[in-house]
């Protein structure tokens, strides 16, 4: 026995409804997130699944050229409010086209053509909705998560689904040769409004979980990150730190670890202001950052000092990378109230062995030969890089 089609036609009216109602209430004013466009997505299918309930008690061109002509604007919000989502410009005519098209369909078609309706404007949403997917996959950042998966999982499913309908109407079945037939009880249409409310709700959730993904994210970003030089904080410094160590001793190789100093910091923001001392520190992560390698760690340890974790580096190398990054800083210069600040470093430099026994224990000796390194680089004249020799240099067996 079929579902009465009226009845999953309320549904989509109230589901559709109460989705938009409830993105609406939780968005906030002025973000550009999406959520209130696709909470105005869900609002025009709740009035175009509102209008086909009533088809045959009102006048067709409200029961039939109205709802698909909202329908199709509904699935162009959809992809501007994926584009939003993403910070990109929605685009115009990936989103005004198939509205133009689906507007041509229903005037220039005969009035009684019903099968070419239903043919022509399942393939203008099946293409709007691939539209949507590719926009889903097309993000790299996107694709990171999970929840894009569900949105574009229902959305791609509902493609084949519509086919189907379209293909049925273009071989003249005959539940689609007249005006009720749109929504007449047949196993076909029982399958589309079925997977409609599935889009709805799942599609919906979806993009909801999108934003949860983002935002938890971003926290993670603040927990980790330095607010004013975006290099890692101390605490996913040490963190990164412990994880590089036990990679290296499983790998069996070196790991060099540095420690900075910004030379007479404190003169520096006694007579520029502290307003100065930041931009500087920021500049130096920058310039820090910038010419170490990809998989390198760059980290804020504290006031004016960083660490620079190498993997894979001995200890000429790090001496390499060292005066490296001195010489950067050095001829960097900072913009401060029209006058040119230029600042040095000093560099502890220590290196861990995997067959090391400091590298089988803790980071803090770790920690501690690279600050011995550079209280001698301090004490040797500064603007300058020294190091502590590795006293557990022992061959590896073998």
């Amino acid at each position: 026995m079929l579902l009465d089609n009226k009845t999953l036609l309320f549904s989509l009216v109230l589901i559709s409804g109460l989705m938009a109602v409830s993105l609406a209430v939780v968005s906030r004013s002025g973000a550009r997130d999406g959520l209130r466009t696709w909470a105005l997505s869900m609002g025009l299918e709740s009035l175009a699944w509102a209008l086909i309930s009533q088809r045959g008690g009102i006048p067709d061109a409200m029961s039939i050229l109205m709802p698909n002509l909202l329908l199709a604007a509904a699935l162009a919000m959809k992809l501007a409010a994926i584009h939003e989502f993403q910070g990109r410009s929605w685009p115009r005519w990936k989103c005004l086209l198939p509205v133009a098209l689906m507007l041509a369909l229903m005037v220039l078609l005969e009035y009684d053509d019903f099968r070419g309706r239903l043919v022509y404007g399942g393939l203008i949403y099946a293409a709007q909705m691939l539209l949507i997917v590719h926009a889903l996959h097309a993000d790299a950042e996107l694709r990171k998560g999970r929840a894009w998966w569900l949105l574009g999982g229902v959305t791609a499913a509902m493609v084949p689904i519509l086919a189907l309908r379209s293909l049925a109407a273009f071989f003249g079945v005959d539940h689609f040769a007249t005006v009720e037939g749109a929504v007449a009880p047949n196993t076909i249409q029982l399958l589309v409004f079925v997977c409609l409310m599935a889009l709805n709700l799942l599609g919906s959730l979806g993009f909801v979980l999108m934003e949860k993904e983002r935002s938890d994210l971003e926290l993670r970003s603040l927990a980790m990150t330095d607010f004013l030089t975006r290099a890692l904080n101390r605490r996913a410094f040490t963190e990164r730190a412990e994880q590089q160590m036990a990679l290296a001793q499983r790998t069996g190789q070196p790991l060099a670890l540095l420690m900075i100093d910004v030379d007479h910091f404190k003169q520096i923001n006694d007579e520029h202001g502290h307003a100065a001392g930041d931009s500087v520190l920021v500049e130096i992560a920058r310039v820090i950052g910038s010419n170490i390698r990809k998989q390198d760690t760059l980290g804020r340890y504290g006031g004016e000092e960083f660490g620079v974790l190498l993997p894979a580096t001995d200890q000429a190398g790090a001496l390499v990378v060292a005066e490296k990054l001195r010489k950067a800083v050095e001829a960097m210069r900072c913009r401060v109230k029209s006058k040119s600040v230029s600042v040095t470093i000093s560099i502890g430099v220590t290196v861990c062995l995997a067959n090391c026994e400091r590298c089988q224990s803790d980071l803090h000796k770790l920690l501690g030969d690279a600050d011995r390194a550079l209280y001698q680089a301090k004490h040797g004249g500064r603007n300058c890089a020294a190091i502590v020799p590795v006293g557990c240099a022992v061959p590896r067996p073998g």
